[in-house]
Formats: C-alpha cells, sequence, structure tokens
C-alpha cells in the first residue's frame, strides 16, 4: 500500500464522497458539503464486520490542518450522529493511520450497551489508533489490568472497532473513554473539580527537569483541562501546589501528609501498573490527574496512552521481560515512595498480592486470548491493508524483529509468562 502524508487533506477523502451520495447539504464552515443523514442510512452500511462493530465515518472534503474540532457524520448501528472530529495525539499525528476524538451532541450521546462492557451516555469517544502496535491489543489489555486493580480506580473503558473513513475501510481501531468532567462525573466525582494532563516528562513531580536541570516553573509538563480558573497562572495553582509539596516537604511530612493531598491508592497502583506491564511512555508524561474542588479535595490520578507497555517502547522497539525499571528517576512522587519504608514495604506486599490473586498470569493470559480470539480476522485483515506502511514508517524501519499479527501475540505470550514470573520470584 502507498504511503500516505499527514500533510494532504485528499488521502482523508478517498472513497465515498458527498458526490456520490443524494441530498447532501453544506453544513461546514468552509463552504463544503458533507452527507446528509437521510442519504447515508439509506445506504447499505455494514453494522459489523468480522465480529466487530463499524464506524462509518464521514468527513469535509477539505478537512483543514487544525487543531480544532471540524464538524462530521457517524453512522454508527443504523443511527446517524452529526458529531465534531479531532485529529488527537502528539507523536501519532505523524502516523497515517490517525487517531480521532469524537464529540457526540448532548441530545443524542454515544450508546453502545456492549463494546468494551458498555459505554452509556458518552459525549466523547477516542478512537486510539494501533499503528505503532501490531498485537492490536495493548492499550486495551493496558487499561482492563488498571480498571481491574481496584474497583476504585477512576475507570477507563475500551473496545476493539473497525472505521471506515468517508466510506473507505480503515481498519482496525481501539475505542477508548475520552477523560473529562463528564466521565469523571459519572463515576461521582464533583464534574468543577480541577483535570490536569502531564503532557511532557517535566510533569514529573520534581523541582528539576527530566534531564536535570532547574526547573523554570513547577507547573512545567502539565495542561489544563478543566476547572477553573481555565487561563493564567492561577488556574495551575492547585497542581503546583501538590508539586510543591512532593518536591520540596521532609520524609516526615510527606509521610504523615501525603493522605490529605492524594489518594494514595490511585498513586501507588500507579507505580505498580507502570512497573508490572512497563509503561516506560506514560510514567511522568501521559497521565491525568484530578482534584475536586474545595479544602478536602484530593488528587487522583488516570492512566493514559499506553501502546508502549507489554514489551515494547511507542517506537515498537522492543524491550526485555526480565528488565525492571522503577522509574524514581523518571517520577520523583515514585522516588519519594520507594524512599520511606513504611511506605514501600505495604506498597510492594499489595503487588505481590495483585500477582496471586487480580492480576495472576492465567488470568493476564487468558484475558489476552480472549481480546486476541475477539480481533483475530479484524487484525489480519488491518496487517493486509496497512502492513507495509507499519514496516516502512521512518521512525522504526530500521528493525531487524518485525512480527506478523499472530508472532506478535506469540510474543506477548512469552513477555508476560516471562515477566510475571521474574516479578514472583524477585520482586524489589
Amino acid at each position: 500500500m502507498a504511503r500516505k502524508s499527514r500533510g494532504s487533506s485528499t488521502w482523508l477523502l478517498a472513497g465515498m464522497a458527498c458526490g456520490l451520495l443524494s441530498a447532501c447539504q453544506a453544513v461546514n464552515g468552509w463552504g463544503d458539503t458533507l452527507p446528509g443523514c437521510e442519504a447515508l442510512l439509506s445506504t447499505a452500511l455494514h453494522a459489523e464486520e468480522d465480529g466487530l462493530p463499524v464506524f462509518h465515518l464521514f468527513l469535509s472534503p477539505s478537512l483543514p490542518e487544525a487543531d480544532g474540532d471540524q464538524q462530521a457524520r457517524l453512522v454508527y448501528r443504523d443511527r446517524c450522529h452529526s458529531v465534531e472530529v479531532k485529529v488527537r495525539g502528539n507523536t501519532s499525528r505523524a502516523f497515517p493511520k490517525l487517531s480521532y476524538t469524537l464529540t457526540f451532541a448532548p441530545s443524542a450521546p454515544f450508546e453502545e450497551p456492549l463494546l468494551g462492557d458498555g459505554f452509556t451516555a458518552r459525549r466523547k469517544l477516542v478512537l486510539i489508533s494501533p499503528f505503532n502496535d501490531n498485537s492490536y491489543l495493548r492499550s486495551r489489555l493496558a487499561f482492563t489490568l488498571w480498571n481491574r486493580m481496584s474497583p476504585d480506580h477512576l475507570q477507563v473503558k475500551t473496545g476493539s472497532m473497525i472505521l471506515y473513513l468517508n466510506g473507505e475501510y480503515w481498519g482496525l481501531y481501539t475505542a477508548a473513554d475520552h477523560v473529562d468532567r463528564e466521565l469523571l462525573a459519572a463515576q461521582g466525582l464533583n464534574p468543577m473539580g480541577e483535570l490536569f494532563k502531564a503532557v511532557e516528562p517535566e510533569a514529573n513531580f520534581s523541582r528539576h527537569t527530566s534531564e536535570g536541570s532547574r526547573k523554570s516553573s513547577l507547573m512545567a509538563g502539565f495542561e489544563k483541562k478543566a476547572g477553573q480558573p481555565e487561563l493564567g497562572p492561577e488556574a495551575y495553582e492547585s497542581i503546583l501546589a501538590l508539586t510543591e509539596f512532593v518536591s520540596g516537604a521532609d520524609a516526615e511530612t510527606f509521610r504523615a501528609e501525603r493522605g490529605s493531598w492524594m489518594e494514595t491508592l490511585d498513586y501507588e497502583d500507579w507505580w505498580i501498573f507502570a512497573t508490572l506491564v512497563h509503561a516506560n511512555d506514560s510514567v511522568a508524561k501521559n497521565a491525568y490527574h484530578y482534584r475536586s474542588p474545595g479544602a478536602e479535595g484530593r488528587w487522583r490520578y488516570i492512566p493514559w496512552d499506553l501502546d508502549a507497555s507489554f514489551g515494547q517502547e511507542w517506537n515498537t522497539w522492543r524491550s526485555a521481560p526480565e528488565l525492571f525499571a522503577d522509574f524514581a528517576d523518571r517520577n520523583h512522587l515514585f522516588a519519594r515512595m520507594l524512599a520511606d519504608p513504611s511506605i514501600a514495604e505495604p506498597m510492594r506486599e499489595r503487588y505481590r498480592t495483585l500477582l496471586r490473586d487480580e492480576l495472576n498470569v492465567e488470568r493476564v493470559l487468558g484475558l489476552m486470548e480472549q481480546y486476541a480470539r475477539e480481533l483475530a480476522a479484524a487484525a489480519r485483515r488491518d496487517e493486509a491493508h496497512w502492513g507495509g506502511a507499519y514496516r516502512d514508517f521512518r521512525r522504526w524501519r530500521d528493525r531487524t524483529d518485525f512480527t506478523t499479527h499472530e508472532e506478535e501475540i506469540e510474543y506477548l505470550r512469552q513477555w508476560v509468562r516471562r515477566r510475571w514470573h521474574g516479578l514472583e520470584q524477585q520482586l524489589p
């Protein structure tokens, strides 16, 4: 398959343009046309293929290279939605197979009782491209393990699906919850709280950058996603205060007061989770932090961007199962917890308990096999469509150990078995 350029908008529109459909109407800000829902619903669009649900997404014929939301149509299981779509991600924007955020109208949210164990009344949905993961299940498996570690965790649901873009097959994707105030409110949290996303390695709760130099600001690396105030230095006062506490409190104060600052289970489990699956790219950046309003509000953690896990880095290079990194040099909060035996020993004991019970190796392998069977046919089709572009992508084309999808699933099996065995025998 020919490689496609991110800079060209025309490749997004290959396939069924509005002109092939009747009753198109102008709906966007550039005077272009999108298919009308009546026309789309009169067209034969499959609700499922290869045993997975299908999203039929129709974009403007001149989608601009902008970061904002653009109007689109989505047909899903014989229902047509007028949605807004946004290209998402940072590194993944260079992939020929992009990731998207879909925003649904308040009066017509996304409803799916089966996908991802049930998405109910979702205003936003993320379509994650597995272009850099030819197992097609790393993100889904990792999020599921986080959810199963504790029912008290803030949950992120995921499910596998197929995307058609303007009538052209676009491949296998992972649908996931969008972390926002609506999702938090649905899990019992105050939607007026503050939500931050760690977008750079400098979001490491340290006074120093990831390179070791002194930070010019302790709020470096964070973006505010929700809460008042939205802009200006005052918008970051709360996350700055948390960083000041983690980086500046003496050992006794940190031990005594951390429970009033944060939900300690969330942040201890973050360390367990990251080291278990070797989520190398999500130990400082690629994380969400939420705090409910008021003096009693405590910080909560939500994981994100987990394609770098289970034996591969973000750029698909391999990481050995025997490699154990505690990430203390990457996240000062981890360093503080590990340095205090009264925190570290119970945390390690919880680690051992999880490996015996909720996250024991046979359960994890069973879950992986379930997902692998579920998406096997869709994965083979996606590999036939995108495999050449995947192997030829500039950021990892020098690899000499490429695998087929089936070989990658076997690699995952062996990686999990060796990883779990090593941790059970030698958990530090």
